[in-house]
């Protein structure tokens, strides 16, 4: 076997890509499947071998494969490379982000769009929210339309990422963020009791974080209308979450 034969295929069981599969045995495709995340996690161990970059590169055609699997896999190895590489990641950030963020707008595919989610979280953690530009933007939209979603993951994931957002907002996205995390009030307040008991503590956490989003600003015009929102905040906090309730009144934002 040639040496460029041997990478060839080692390149496609990173990839997930099944060198030989009977179509007797379907499960074994799926295990293939499965086994994607381990399979490029072995890859980056031997990264001598093969440029990170290139995988990334790869990876970058399967995240726009007309194929929803591929799509999946290809967000799935990018949250492994950010867990194993970070250096390798922060160094090519533009690039991921613009995969993830992609694979966040998937059309088609909900299992496209929660595994962007968690890999989303993973990589903000790496990269601490730097140089996220306006990629800030097109992530709180859609992670906030999916707070509300039917599914219990992407309810869940949605909350974590979007709460992981209000700490890397910064004074840049401030206001912006500001403006969404009013919009999403009604949200936060409903998912506290979410029937979901994982969704609902997310849930919780995320209304601590995005807690110095909600203060009162003396310029708004519409200030009856903010205290009436904020009676009803006020009611619905101190029967269920009174805990939520005093946090904010030690933070002087109620």
């Amino acid at each position: 076997m040639t040496v460029s034969s041997s990478m060839d295929q080692r390149q496609r069981r990173i990839l997930g890509q099944p060198l030989s599969i009977p179509t007797s045995q379907p499960k074994q495709k799926r295990t293939s499947l499965i086994s994607f995340f381990s399979k490029v996690s072995w890859k980056l161990r031997f990264q001598k071998r093969e440029p990170l970059k290139n995988v990334l590169f790869i990876l970058a055609e399967r995240a726009r494969d007309p194929n929803a699997k591929k799509r999946h896999m290809a967000m799935r190895g990018l949250g492994t490379m950010a867990r194993e590489a970070p250096d390798k990641v922060r160094k090519h950030k533009k690039i991921v982000l613009d995969l993830l963020v992609y694979g966040l707008y998937d059309p088609v595919s909900l299992e496209v769009i929660h595994e962007s989610m968690k890999t989303l979280t993973v990589v903000l953690g790496k990269i601490q929210g730097k140089g996220l530009g306006s990629f800030f933007i097109d992530i709180t939209l859609q992670t906030r339309t999916l707070l509300d979603d039917e599914n219990d993951s992407l309810r869940y994931s949605a909350f974590v990422l979007f709460g992981q957002l209000a700490a890397f907002a910064g004074r840049k996205w401030k206001k912006f963020f500001t403006g969404q995390v009013k919009q999403t009030r009604d949200s936060l307040l409903i998912h506290l009791q979410d029937r979901n008991p994982q969704v609902a503590k997310a849930c919780k956490t995320t209304f601590r974080a995005c807690s110095p989003y909600l203060k009162l600003r003396k310029e708004y015009s519409f200030q009856s209308e903010e205290d009436q929102r904020n009676t009803k905040l006020y009611r619905q906090l101190s029967h269920y979450h009174p805990e939520i309730l005093q946090f904010f009144y030690a933070n002087k934002i109620l």
